[in-house]
C-alpha cells in the first residue's frame, strides 16, 4: 500500500506523495505524487494529520497495515450499504479509468498510477478510447437520422396556391 503524505507545493494545490509498497522488491517501489483535488482537501482538511501526515488511523492512532485496511473497507462499504466486492483496488481503478476518460496523456496516467511501464495503462487507455468511440458513433447516427427526419417533414409540406 505504502504510506503516503500531504504536501502543499506553492501555488500547485495539494498532493498526496509517498512510495508505492507493490513490487517494491522487484522494482524498488515507486515514487508517487498524486494530485488532491479542491473537493478532497477540503473533505480531508479537518481530519488530524499530526502523525506523519496520515490520514486514516487505526484505533491506535497509527496508519493502518495494508490488511487492517482492506478489512475496514469491507467494514465500511457495508456500513454504508454498498454490496460486497468494493475493494481498495477498485478504487485505484477507478481513478486509473477516470483519468483516460478525462483524456489525460497516457504517460501522466503512468506516473499517477505508479506503474513501471506503459502495458498496463495502455488498459486505460484503450477502454476510455472504446466508450468515447462508442459514444462518437451513437451521437453521428443520431444526428444523422435527426437530418434524415427533418428532410422527410420537409417533403410532406406543400404549398397549395
Amino acid at each position: 500500500m505504502g504510506q503516503f503524505s500531504m504536501e502543499k507545493p506553492p501555488s500547485t494545490g495539494s498532493l498526496l506523495s509517498g512510495n508505492q509498497q507493490k513490487n517494491r522488491n522487484r522494482h524498488g517501489g515507486r515514487e508517487m505524487f498524486i494530485p488532491v483535488v479542491d473537493k478532497l482537501a477540503a473533505a480531508l482538511e479537518p481530519l488530524d494529520r499530526s502523525k506523519g501526515g496520515t490520514v486514516l488511523k487505526n484505533a491506535y492512532g497509527t496508519s493502518f497495515s495494508e490488511k487492517s485496511l482492506t478489512g475496514m473497507m469491507q467494514h465500511w462499504t457495508r456500513q454504508a450499504g454498498i454490496p460486497d466486492g468494493y475493494t481498495l483496488h477498485g478504487l485505484r481503478r477507478t481513478f486509473g479509468t477516470y483519468l483516460a476518460e478525462c483524456n489525460i496523456q497516457a504517460r501522466a496516467i503512468m506516473e499517477a498510477m505508479g506503474h513501471s511501464s506503459m502495458t498496463v495503462t495502455d488498459e486505460y487507455v484503450r477502454e476510455a478510447n472504446k466508450k468515447r468511440i462508442a459514444v462518437d458513433i451513437a451521437r453521428a447516427i443520431n444526428q444523422r437520422e435527426e437530418k434524415r427526419d427533418q428532410m422527410k417533414r420537409r417533403t410532406n409540406l406543400r404549398i397549395v396556391r
